[in-house]
């Protein structure tokens, strides 16, 4: 029988972020890092989440050192335009010039010519837990940061980081759950959304809105899954709706109008990923969905409220 591949992730989060992190870490792999470390079977790229900083796939795993160069010795690796590093963030209590030593050995052991600027490939050596680990090491490539220069946006948008995370939370994770956004707004949901794969849809009932965000699509060379549409007239089935609910602070919405959304989001999909500024619970279980997680983030002077909702 094959054995089932082994990851370790790294985690990083600024403090008020922490809940939501801690929801995006349940919703892909079903349990929540330890000390900022994660392990799974599950492979997930680190650079579809802010919060990862990067993914070891173990290759070896021994309680001593003398046993990954046997593991080496046993299963040569040949290997041209590699790299070898340490990874400190897993804070095994070893010293730079002990670094030095166990990559020298490990170095020794793999047949190739290593490349040190422009490596096509990363491996990786620490130790966590008492445990020696060795394998490949992917880091976060941070491209999703340029996505906070898209030539559209507004005030009270979601940031990309929150954005990024809600639709992983929509899915899972899973690159097969149907997506929808029916109140996209300038498309910062769709974006990170096609930026990672998913198949995620946005309908916008301002056509103001959804020129930009088809603009803020066309921008990223995305394409433009955005419709000028009233979400109610939506007859297509998804799995999983995020719904950044309008709120009367910022747009004249009434509590029938926002009870109207969440009861469209529960007619068009299983799941939804519900975003507020306000406590709308009853709502939620008003349209018949059942909060099953959720999370706080601080914008500002602002609280979001994500809910969870089967």
């Amino acid at each position: 029988m094959k054995e089932s591949k082994k990851f370790l992730y790294i985690i990083n989060y600024p403090t008020f972020e922490e809940e939501l992190c801690m929801l995006e870490m349940r919703s892909i792999f079903n349990t929540e890092p330890k000390d900022k470390i994660l392990i799974s079977n599950i492979d997930f790229n680190p650079s579809y989440s802010t919060f990862i900083k990067s993914q070891l796939e173990i290759l070896n795993e021994e309680e001593n050192f003398e046993d990954i160069l046997k593991k080496l010795e046993k299963d040569i690796i040949t290997l041209d335009d590699f790299r070898l590093e340490f990874i400190k963030a897993l804070k095994g209590d070893i010293s730079y010039s002990e670094r030095f030593v166990y990559l020298s050995k490990i170095g020794d052991k793999i047949v190739g010519v290593p490349d040190i600027k422009s490596p096509k490939l990363v491996l990786a050596l620490g130790k966590y837990n008492e445990k020696w680990v060795f394998g490949i090491h992917e880091k976060n490539d941070k491209l999703w940061i340029t996505h906070e220069k898209k030539p559209c946006s507004y005030s009270n948008s979601l940031s990309v980081r929150v954005a990024k995370s809600v639709v992983n939370i929509a899915a899972n994770g899973d690159k097969n759950i149907k997506i929808i956004d029916p109140c996209c707004g300038v498309g910062t949901t769709i974006v990170e959304g096609l930026s990672m794969g998913y198949k995620i849809w946005g309908t916008e009932i301002s056509e103001k809105n959804t020129n930009n965000a088809k603009r803020n699509l066309k921008f990223f060379n995305l394409e433009p899954r955005i419709t000028h549409q009233d979400m109610h007239t939506i007859k297509e089935n998804y799995n999983s709706s995020i719904v950044d609910i309008p709120y009367g602070l910022f747009s004249h919405i009434t509590k029938d109008q926002q009870q109207d959304i969440i009861d469209t989001a529960r007619r068009i999909s299983k799941k939804m990923i519900l975003i507020t500024f306000e406590d709308l619970d009853h709502m939620a279980e008003k349209s018949g969905f059942k909060i099953v997680d959720r999370c706080i983030v601080i914008k500002g002077s602002f609280k979001r409220y994500i809910l969870v909702c089967e």
